[in-house]
């Protein structure tokens, strides 16, 4: 279930929570492809993939080195609020 359907800035804002908050994104690393949201993080351990289910999240990678794939639908607007927000 997408809690904030519409509202893609409290969405981001959860995502961000999901990821253990800004403070744990490597800065400069939230990335995207069509389907992933690709983001380097300090800690994996911070990563709550249940808040990322309940934002939208449909699958997670884990790969060296603390990157972390997150598959979402449209994730392309959801990547540009998401570094938008990193920045503020």
């Amino acid at each position: 279930m997408i809690n904030d359907k519409g509202d893609l800035k409290a969405k981001a804002r959860k995502i961000l929570a999901g990821l253990g908050g800004i403070e744990n994104i490597v800065e400069g690393t939230i990335d995207n492809c069509a389907t992933r949201l690709r983001i380097q993080v300090k800690d994996t351990g911070a990563v709550d993939e249940k808040v990322l289910k309940r934002q939208g999240a449909l699958g997670f990678i884990h790969l060296p080195e603390n990157h972390v794939q997150v598959v979402f639908f449209d994730v392309h607007t959801l990547a540009d609020e998401l570094r938008a927000q990193a920045v503020t």
